[in-house]
Order: structure tokens, then sequence, then C-alpha cells
């Protein structure tokens, strides 16, 4: 066994007692190596003397840590040996879970399980030379409004470093000193801006949301106000009362859509798709009886049987919804020309798929719900298996890579250019008096 233990986001003088406590957790056979990844200067506790430490030059953000942890692993999996990977970063489970997928035999610990408390008791004196505390906490309620308006306590500082750099957590620096970020939200939670919602008890790792006040703060443009002017007043992810977990990204991706008469009727929009490709493969339907005909039979399969909430699926909305959608992207051909439902339409016998059909519908929902000003980075694909399949399973956050990859790949979406793991759409081109085009 090789265990690699990321300790980049531990908190100074913590790292003794998550060891401690990792250790007492697995006393099983000991590991035949076991690799600490750390910032530069950071405290190596009694015991670790034989083990490896590594840190990592330069700025310690989730990019240097997770190409580190590949690298590692990589080398790890040569060895045929079986790999057990700890962290704090949702960043790195993600590398550990598709590195497990490619090669096997790769696990993935989170560290939060075995940190001490952060939050409450005795705080750190804010050092407003760094920066004053109302700056520091205005920059606070802006990353977690970007993160759609709420974050885990672990995630908070690769929010706020991806909004200014001083945040990131360097040795020697204030913000490396014990209990920062939970000074920071100490502050935050006085001024009625965020709540801190624990979700079990002793949970070391609460969900910090943003309040109505919060949300006041926020500028109309931010990524979580909604675009419509009558709504803005609403937030897109209400806070909960205490000891209620807030509504997750895949939760608001849903609200949204369903709001917007977008679906996305997760339980059915997959077999309407291969009901879809069946039925095209006959050669003898318009695209109006294609989506008729694709509904009435996952209709009759189910018998016509409630949703799992109990309801009567409204099967004549999720025909108006496909329709809506293959109007927004042509994805039926006849003879390779794209036809859509419409009047003009009519007779147009429907012989064939687009190349990346499902991926291109799918696809118009994540850009939808973009357009709508939800943050989405890429350390969010779980959250988008959740809302677009109703499943975090390794079988829909790979759907949701390819989705997300042709997207990429077509153009229709990029990297931020303030925070490269946040997704954007693309800006629609600019005719020559410099407005966008009809429609765009």
């Amino acid at each position: 066994m090789y265990r690699l233990i990321d300790l980049t986001r531990a908190h100074a003088g913590t790292e003794g007692a998550i060891l401690e406590a990792f250790n007492a957790a697995h006393d099983g056979p000991p590991p035949t190596a076991v690799e600490y990844i750390a910032v530069p200067g950071q405290a190596r506790p009694d015991g670790t003397d034989g083990h490896i430490w590594t840190e990592l030059p330069g700025t310690v953000d989730d990019a240097a840590v997770t190409a580190a942890v590949h690298e590692r692993v990589g080398k790890a999996h040569e060895s045929g040996v079986e790999i057990s990977v700890a962290s704090f970063r949702g960043s790195v489970k993600s590398v550990v879970e598709m590195l497990d997928t490619i090669h096997g035999g790769v696990e993935f610990i989170h560290l939060g399980t075995f940190a001490p408390p952060t939050t409450g008791g005795e705080r750190l004196d804010w050092d407003d030379a760094w920066m004053k505390r109302e700056d520091a906490v205005n920059t606070l309620v802006h990353a977690i409004g970007a993160s759609s308006g709420q974050s885990r306590m672990t995630d908070l500082r690769k929010h706020l470093s991806a909004r200014d750099p001083r945040f990131r957590k360097q040795a020697g620096t204030f913000t490396a000193r014990p209990k920062f970020m939970s000074t920071l939200v100490s502050l935050a939670e006085e001024r009625g801006l965020v709540a801190v919602v624990p979700t079990g008890t002793g949970d070391n790792n609460p969900q910090i949301a943003l309040t109505a006040a919060g949300y006041s703060r926020l500028a109309p443009a931010s990524p979580v106000s909604p675009s419509d002017a009558s709504a803005s007043s609403a937030p897109l992810a209400p806070v909960p009362a205490a000891g209620h977990e807030p509504r997750s990204l895949s939760h608001l991706c849903v609200d949204v859509l369903r709001q917007n008469n977008m679906g996305p009727f997760q339980e059915l929009r997959q077999d309407i798709y291969r009901e879809l490709e069946r039925l095209v493969e006959e050669k003898s339907r318009t695209a109006d009886q294609l989506i008729r005909d694709a509904v009435h039979a996952v209709r009759d399969k189910s018998q016509d049987a409630p949703s799992k909430s109990g309801k009567k699926f409204p099967w004549s909305r999720i025909r108006a919804f496909l329709t809506r959608l293959t109007r927004q992207l042509p994805v039926f051909l006849s003879g390779g020309t794209p036809v859509a439902v419409s009047l003009g339409n009519n007779g147009t016998v429907v012989d064939g798929l687009a190349d990346d059909w499902w991926q291109m519908l799918d696809g118009e929902l994540i850009c939808f719900v973009l357009g709508k000003g939800v943050a989405i980075t890429q350390y969010d694909y779980e959250e988008l298996a959740g809302a677009l399949y109703n499943s975090r399973s390794t079988a829909s956050y790979d759907k949701v890579q390819e989705v997300v990859d042709h997207l990429a790949r077509v153009g229709r979406i990029t990297e931020a250019p303030d925070d490269v793991m946040r997704i954007v759409l693309v800006a629609p081109p600019m005719t020559h008096d410099g407005s966008p085009p009809p429609g765009g």
C-alpha cells in the first residue's frame, strides 16, 4: 500500500492532530510507503521522519496539487501496489476517482473527517494592515456568491484565491495563520452575511451559505443574480433553516430549468433519447412524429406509472420540452440536412441524427443554466450529473464530461479569464456596429 497525504489545506498547527486521528482510523497493516504533499515550511509532526515530504514550490493551488497527485499516483501504479490518497481538496477527489476508473486500486479519503474543529472558540486577531476586514468580508461574500451561494469551509480558500491571489495560503504570511479562515467566516457571520450550517453532529467541514443580507451585497451582475430583473431580489440558493442542508448546485440547476420549462425530466429524458434513436432508424417519421411516438413509447412501457415523487408525469409538457429543445438544436437530419419541428418541415421524413446529437441536447441545458447566471466550475461535474441524470455515478459523471468536452470543442463554453476552473459561455460574435447578432 502506497499512501499519499495532501496536507496543503491543513490549518497550521493542526497537522499532528490530523495525522493522529487519521492513523487511529487506519490501524491495519502499515503502508509500504507514505508521502506527504505540503506547502513550503509546513510543520512536520512527530513520527513522520521516515516518510517522504514533498514541498510544492511557488503558488500551492488546486492545479499544482492535482498535478502532483496525478504524477505520484501514476508512478505508484507502475509498481503494482494499492494506492490510498487523502486530501481536503475536492479537486484531488475528482482526480483520484478518475485514476481509479482508469487503473483500479486507487481510493480517496477525505481528511476533513479527521481535522479538529476550526470554528468557534478563540479566534485570530485580524490584521487590518494586510487587508481591511470589511474588504475581506466583501471578498468572501462575492466568492461564495460566485459558488452558487454556498461553499464547504474547506473549499473557501479556493474560491477566495480565484477572486484575489492574496488569499492564497503561503507559509509565513497572515493567510497561513491558524484560524485564518474561521475568523474570516466569523466576521461575516457577525454581520449577518453568512450562515454556518453543519450537515451533521460534530461536522468539522460545515456549509457556509449566504443569507439574504449577504445576497444584497452582490452586484447586479453577480453570477448568482437572476437575469430577470423581476426576480433580482430573490436569491437562487435560499439559505436553509439551521440544521438543514443548503440547496446544492444540483438542485439549483434543476430549479432554474424547471422554472423556465426546460425540463430536465431526469427520469425520462434518457429513455426518450433511446426511443428517438430506435425510431429514426425506421426512416418513416417527421420530426414532430418522432418526438410524439418516442414520448408515447416511453409512457406505454412505463404503463403511465407515477414519478418517484408520486405525481403523474406531464407527458404533454415533456413533448413540448423536447420540441423546444430540438428546435434550438436541430439534431434531426433528412438527407444530411438538419430539420426541426416547424410548419415548413411537417412533411420532411427524418432519416438520421447529427453526430454528438445527445451531447448537443444535454449541452443546451448546461448552457441555459450558465446563461441564467449560475456559477459552474470544473469541480462540479458530480453536481451536474445529479442535475441532468439524477445520479452521481461514474457513468453519469462521464456523461457530463462528454457533454462539457463537446461544448468546449464546438466553442459554446470556455474558461473564465479570471478563474480557469470556472466555466462560462463564449460571448456571441458582434456585428459591425458592435451589437450581438439577432437571437444572440
